[in-house]
C-alpha cells in the first residue's frame, strides 16, 4: 500500500468532513468525489447517470469475477460540537457516522487499483442517503447491471478494539422500519367526552401490547419495538382529542420477524379503532432490510485481514451491533459481507457529538479491501507501465 495514497485520501476525508450534506441533498459531496477520481485516476471508468449515487469500475482483462465495494457519503442533522481544523462549516450538519471516512477509504482503494491493477473486475459504489434507507434501495441496481459476484462494505464502530476487523457469519445488522399509526376519531367539548371519540385509549392499548409482542422466548432472534412519539390532541383543556398518532421503530434480526411484528401491531390498531368507531392509517419510513453476511464472504474478509496483517475477531451471535444499515439491499442481489473496523473500546460512539472518524482506520480499510479485490502486491504481477498498457485510460462521465 502506498502511503502517499493514504495521506492524499486522509486530506480528502477532512475536506468531506468540513462540507457535510444531509441525505438526498449531497450535491457538493458527490461532485467532489467524482472530480477527485477524475483528477487522480487513469484506468477507471466513472459512471454518472445523474442519480444520487455514482460508481466507477476497473476491468481486469481475462477475469470473469467481479467484486463490488460500497461506501456511503451522507451526513447527519447533528451540530459538530467539537473544534477541529476540519470541523463542519454547515451549522446543524456533521459527519457523526463516519461516512466521510468510508468514502475516503474507498477512494484510497480506487487509487491502489488504478495504479497497481487487480486480478478481478472491481466496481466502486459511492452511495447517497444511507441514513434514511433510500440510497441502497436504488444503487443496488448496479449489482445486476455489472454482474457482481460479491459485494463488501465496512462500518467503523466503537466498543471494538481499535484498528481490528470484526465480522460475523449471518445476521449482523437488523432490519428496522419506522411505523406511524394515525387514528382519526371525533372531537368534542371536554365537558362532554361521551360525544366524541378520543384515540388516546386505543393508542394506550397498542402500546400496552408491545411487551407481549416482543418476548425473546417467542422469536428466533431479537425483536424490538421502541415508542418514539405519542401525539394526541392539543394543549387545549376545553377540547376532547379526536386525532392521535403513534410512532414506533420496529427492529428485528430477521426480516420475517419484523414483518410479523408489523402485521400484529397493524391488526391491533385496526381492531381497537373499529371498536371505538375510528378509522386508522399506516405509514412506513426509514425502511432498512436486515444485513445478513454470506459465510463465504465473511470468510473472505477474515482471510483478507490475515493476509494484510490486520488482527481480526469473530463477533458473538447475536451481533452486538443493533443499528441498521441499508447495505442489506445489496445482499438481496448478491452474496456480501458488512464488517466493522474498531474505533477503540472507549472511543465516542457514532451519532454522538464527541465523535470523529479515526483517520487510522483508512489504511486498515484500504489494506483489507486491497486483498479482497486482488490488488497486485509489491513484487507481484505486471509493472505499473504494463498495467497501463493492458488497461488504457477510459476515464469518462457517462450520462
Amino acid at each position: 500500500m502506498r502511503m502517499d495514497n493514504v495521506e492524499l485520501v486522509t486530506e480528502l476525508r477532512h475536506e468531506l468532513h468540513a462540507h457535510p450534506e444531509l441525505s438526498n441533498h449531497e450535491v457538493w459531496t458527490r461532485r467532489r468525489l467524482i472530480d477527485f477520481l477524475h483528477a487522480h485516476t487513469r484506468n477507471l471508468e466513472i459512471i454518472d447517470e445523474g442519480k444520487g449515487y455514482f460508481y466507477a469500475r476497473y476491468i481486469c482483462h481475462g477475469s470473469s469475477e467481479t467484486v463490488a465495494v460500497r461506501a456511503d457519503f451522507d451526513a447527519l442533522p447533528i451540530d459538530e460540537g467539537i473544534r477541529m481544523p476540519w470541523s463542519s462549516r454547515n451549522p446543524g450538519v456533521s459527519h457523526k457516522c463516519g461516512h466521510d471516512g468510508h468514502s475516503a477509504s474507498l477512494v484510497g482503494l480506487a487509487l491502489e487499483v488504478d495504479q497497481k491493477g487487480a486480478d478481478k473486475n472491481v466496481v466502486f459504489i459511492f452511495q447517497d442517503a444511507e441514513e434514511v434507507g433510500d440510497g441502497a434501495r436504488v444503487a443496488c441496481e448496479v449489482i445486476e447491471r455489472e454482474r457482481v459476484d460479491e459485494v463488501y462494505a465496512f462500518h467503523n464502530w466503537s466498543r471494538m478494539e481499535a484498528g481490528t476487523v470484526n465480522v460475523i457469519d449471518g445476521p449482523t445488522m437488523p432490519a428496522s422500519r419506522g411505523l406511524a399509526i394515525a387514528f382519526h376519531g371525533k372531537t368534542s367539548h371536554a365537558a362532554e367526552p361521551e360525544n366524541g371519540i378520543n384515540p388516546a385509549f386505543a393508542i394506550a392499548k397498542v402500546v400496552d401490547a408491545v411487551p407481549g409482542l416482543t418476548r425473546p422466548e417467542d422469536h428466533k432472534g431479537y425483536v424490538m419495538c421502541t415508542i418514539v412519539q405519542v401525539d394526541v390532541g392539543s394543549a387545549n383543556f376545553g377540547v376532547n382529542a379526536g386525532e392521535g398518532r403513534l410512532l414506533m421503530t420496529l427492529r428485528a434480526q430477521y426480516e420475517e420477524e419484523i414483518d410479523e411484528l408489523q402485521a400484529a401491531l397493524e391488526s391491533l390498531a385496526r381492531e381497537h379503532a373499529a371498536e371505538a368507531g375510528m378509522t386508522v392509517e399506516f405509514e412506513l419510513s426509514d425502511v432498512f432490510p436486515a444485513t445478513i453476511n454470506a459465510k463465504q464472504c465473511a470468510d473472505a474478509v477474515r482471510a483478507a485481514a490475515e493476509a494484510a496483517g490486520v488482527a481480526w475477531h469473530t463477533l458473538p451471535d447475536p451481533s452486538p451491533v443493533r443499528a441498521s444499515e441499508d447495505f442489506g439491499y445489496y445482499q438481496q442481489k448478491a452474496p456480501g459481507c458488512m464488517f466493522y473496523i474498531g474505533n477503540g473500546f472507549d472511543y465516542p460512539d457514532v451519532h454522538t457529538t464527541p465523535y470523529d472518524f479515526p483517520d487510522a482506520n483508512i489504511a486498515v480499510a484500504m489494506k483489507v479491501f486491497s486483498r479482497l479485490v486482488g490488488v497486485k502486491q509489491e513484487g507481484e504481477g505486471a509493472s505499473a507501465a504494463a498495467i497501463e498498457e493492458m488497461a488504457p485510460s477510459v476515464t469518462s462521465i457517462r450520462r
